[in-house]
């Protein structure tokens, strides 16, 4: 398991930072000192060395604050030099992703923005279409409109046609 984790704070977005993982569970941004739980914090880099995680934690920095060209060139001419003495390359920004699963979305609440989208109501065959663009099969969608329609949330002022309640 990596030991070292690199974040941009959330609440103020302008600073990166490295965080030890092995049982952390809450921290401080140490920039504006927003508390944080760290299993809801989007990991961008993780590493086994602190060498890297300070490497990626540079790089993010700068691209936090739009130095990105900038840092990268002088990382290399760094990195250059490092390479007279051993064969690691300083951690490259294409390394930075989200790591985390994507989060499966909720199908009512998919079809409620879809709804929400058009205040006027939405033709059955829209949804429909705009349902499958979404992952949400036919049989699926009848099932949550028949729930929507049950609980209130949406109605059907006329036949093939649905609105927000």
């Amino acid at each position: 398991m990596p030991a070292f984790g690199v974040i941009v704070c959330p609440r103020c977005r302008k600073h990166a930072q490295i965080l030890e993982l092995a049982g952390a569970k809450r921290t401080r941004c140490q920039k504006c000192g927003a508390p944080l739980e760290v299993r809801k914090l989007r990991i961008l880099f993780l590493s086994d060395t602190l060498e890297e995680a300070v490497s990626a934690r540079t790089l993010l920095q700068a691209r936090v604050h739009k130095l990105e060209g900038e840092m990268e060139n002088v990382l290399a001419r760094e990195g250059k030099r490092a390479n007279d003495t051993k064969e690691e390359n300083p951690v490259s920004p294409m390394l930075w992703q989200d790591r985390r699963q994507p989060q499966k979305k909720n199908p009512a609440q998919v079809i409620l923005q879809l709804l929400r989208s058009n205040e006027e109501g939405m033709e059955i065959e829209s949804l429909t279409f705009l349902a499958k663009e979404q992952g949400i099969d036919e049989q699926k969608l009848e099932a949550i409109l028949e729930k929507l329609k049950s609980t209130g949330e949406i109605y059907e002022p006329f036949t093939g046609k649905l609105c927000l309640a």
